[in-house]
């Protein structure tokens, strides 16, 4: 099984490494605004927890911080690449670029925490960024279901991590 190396794959392959996919029962297509109304409640229910998190746990040391924030990152990068190859070998390429702002917005987000922590408008830019490429993928996406539900997952990630950095700015101040 090489689930690691799917995002690797040529771009003419259909489905990488399945033998056969299993009965999908659930919808088979959405309409514009409710692919954007699942991305919004992923966004949402993240915001939360981020939120939540900040509050309840309070401040961690940076060590925590940089550990927790690199793995929910690269677990929002591997869903980004499952995005794009998707969106590569259906050749919907408006798609494909709202995949790669978003994983740019993904790399840039740590190094803007690190050089412009004084900047607002720096601090919450790459955010706002990885968001408005999800609201793009999902206004332009025609493909399967799945590719909502990542989506959704990939706002929850997104806006988990910014509740929690807005939070914590929040208390330090």
């Amino acid at each position: 099984m090489t689930v690691a190396y799917d995002s690797a794959a040529i771009f003419g392959e259909v489905d990488v490494g399945v033998k056969a996919r299993p009965a999908y029962v659930g919808r088979s297509e959405f309409r514009r605004l409710e692919r954007i109304v699942v991305l919004v409640g992923g966004a949402a229910i993240g915001g939360a927890v981020g939120f939540v998190t900040e509050i309840a746990i309070g401040r961690p040391s940076l060590a925590v911080l940089v550990v927790s924030g690199a793995v929910l990152t690269a677990f929002a990068l591997y869903l980004c690449s499952q995005t794009l190859r998707e969106s590569l070998v259906r050749r919907a390429y408006g798609c494909t670029a709202a995949a790669v702002i978003q994983a740019a917005a993904l790399l840039a987000w740590p190094l803007t925490a690190l050089f412009a922590p004084v900047s607002p408008l720096a601090f919450w830019l790459t955010p706002l960024i990885a968001i408005s490429s999800l609201v793009l993928f999902a206004s332009c996406w025609d493909g399967p279901p799945r590719a909502i539900y990542r989506l959704s997952l990939q706002g929850a990630l997104v806006a988990g991590l910014a509740a929690y950095q807005g939070a914590l700015v929040m208390m330090a101040g």
